[in-house]
C-alpha cells in the first residue's frame, strides 16, 4: 500500500500582508499537530518514531521539490519503519506551508522539505514592514539533500549566443527584455536578481504562478528569458524551443555539457536550486539525530539515487556543521537579493 499522498492545496490569492493570520495558522496548526506539549515531545523522543511522519512541501505538486520529497518519503519510511506522508501546502510563495511547520509541535512528526525561498520570506516581510509569518529561528536545519544549478534560458529568436552578448543587448534595450519567473522573490527570481546585480543591468520581471508557466512564457515568446531547474529545462532545450545560455553552477551541469557557467562567461555568480529538510526548533536532539541518520541512509539508497538521476536532480547531501555553515551563508545571500529586488507592485 502506498502511503504517500498529496494534501489539498491551500487556495490563496497571492501574498498579501494578512496571509498568515492567527486564525489561518491556527487552523493549519490543528491539522499538523500544533499544541502538543514539550514534555510529551521529550517523552516520545527516546522511542521515536512511533507513528506516521508528515513531510510538508510548501509548493504545488509537480515541481523539483515535490520530486525530491516523494523520493525521500518512499525510502525514508523504510528506514524509520513508519509511514511518511507527503503533504503539499502551497501558497504565498511557500510561506503558508513553511509557517505551519514552524509552528508545529517539536516532536519530529512534522517536517519541511523546501527550497531557497524559505530564507526569503522573513526578509520580504521585513521589507514590507508587516508581521513576520515565521522566523528562521523557529526552524531547525536538518540536512541538504539535493542541489542543482539554475539554468539561464532565452528565446531562440534572441540574437545572442553568449552571456557577454546578452548583457550588452540588455543594456542597450532594457525595455525589451522581459524575464519570467515562478513568482516574485521566488526560487527562480532570486538568481535573476543575482545576475542583474553582478552584471549591472535591470530586466523587466514578469511573475507567473509556477516554474512551468514561466518557461512556457519564454517558449511562447511572451518573455525573453527565465531561470529554470535543469529537470524542467531539458525537454524544452532538446526541442529547440529555448536556448540554454549559461548555468549558475560552480561546474557545468552534466546534462548540459556544452553550456558554460556564468563564471566561465566572466560573471562571478553562483546559485543552486537546493532542497533541504527542516524540523520545528526545540525538537529533541535524539529525534534530530535519528532523522539525520535516516537521511544519510536515504542518499545512499539505490532506489533514491535512481529516482534523482531520472529527474536530473543531483544529490548533494550536507548535514551537521557543514550544512549549518552553508545554510547561514545562503540566508545572507538570499536576503541580500530580496533587498536588491526591493518593493514591487506584485506584493
Amino acid at each position: 500500500m502506498n502511503s504517500i499522498r498529496k494534501g489539498n492545496p491551500v487556495a490563496t490569492p497571492g501574498m498579501p500582508a494578512g496571509i498568515a493570520t492567527p486564525l489561518g495558522i491556527a487552523a493549519l496548526g490543528l491539522l499538523l499537530g500544533v499544541g502538543a506539549s514539550p514534555a510529551r515531545a521529550q517523552a516520545d523522543a527516546a522511542a521515536f518514531p512511533q507513528r506516521t511522519i508528515t513531510l510538508v512541501n510548501p509548493n504545488a505538486p509537480g515541481g523539483f521539490v515535490d520530486i525530491v520529497a516523494r523520493g525521500i518519503a518512499t525510502v525514508m519510511q523504510r528506514q524509520l519503519r513508519q509511514p511518511m506522508v507527503v503533504v503539499n501546502r502551497p501558497g504565498a510563495n511557500s510561506a503558508i506551508g513553511t509557517a505551519a511547520v514552524a509552528n508545529a509541535a517539536p516532536d519530529g512528526y512534522t517536517l519541511l522539505l523546501t527550497s531557497p525561498a524559505v530564507a526569503a520570506i522573513p526578509a520580504i516581510d521585513e521589507l514590507f514592514q508587516r508581521p513576520a509569518q515565521y522566523s528562521l529561528s523557529q526552524l531547525a536545519p536538518l540536512a541538504q539533500v539535493t542541489a542543482d544549478p539554475a539554468m539561464f534560458l532565452i528565446h531562440p529568436s534572441l540574437p545572442v549566443r553568449t552571456v557577454k552578448e546578452f548583457v550588452a543587448l540588455a543594456r542597450s534595450r532594457p525595455a525589451d527584455f522581459l524575464v519570467s519567473s515562478s513568482g516574485t522573490y521566488g526560487t527562480t527570481h532570486l538568481p535573476i536578481a543575482i545576475l542583474e546585480q553582478a552584471a549591472g543591468i535591470r530586466l523587466r520581471h514578469v511573475p507567473y504562478n509556477g516554474g512551468a508557466p514561466a518557461i512556457a512564457a519564454v517558449v511562447g515568446g511572451h518573455a525573453t528569458a527565465v531561470a529554470s531547474a535543469p529537470s524542467v529545462a531539458m525537454a524544452q532545450v532538446k526541442a529547440g524551443r529555448v536556448r540554454a545560455l549559461a548555468s549558475w553552477g560552480a561546474q557545468r551541469v552534466p546534462a548540459f555539457p556544452d553550456v558554460p557557467t556564468f563564471r566561465e562567461s566572466g560573471i562571478d555568480i553562483e546559485f543552486t536550486l537546493w532542497t533541504a529538510l527542516f524540523a520545528p526548533s526545540k525538537t529533541p536532539a535524539p529525534v534530530l539525530d535519528t532523522l539525520q541518520g535516516a537521511v544519510r541512509a536515504v542518499v545512499q539508497d539505490e532506489d533514491f539515487k535512481g529516482a534523482m538521476a531520472r529527474s536530473l536532480s543531483t544529490i548533494a547531501h550536507l548535514d551537521g556543521a557543514a550544512f549549518q555553515a552553508h545554510w547561514q551563508a545562503e540566508v545572507k545571500r538570499i536576503q541580500a537579493s530580496v533587498r536588491f529586488i526591493g518593493k514591487t507592485a506584485e506584493q
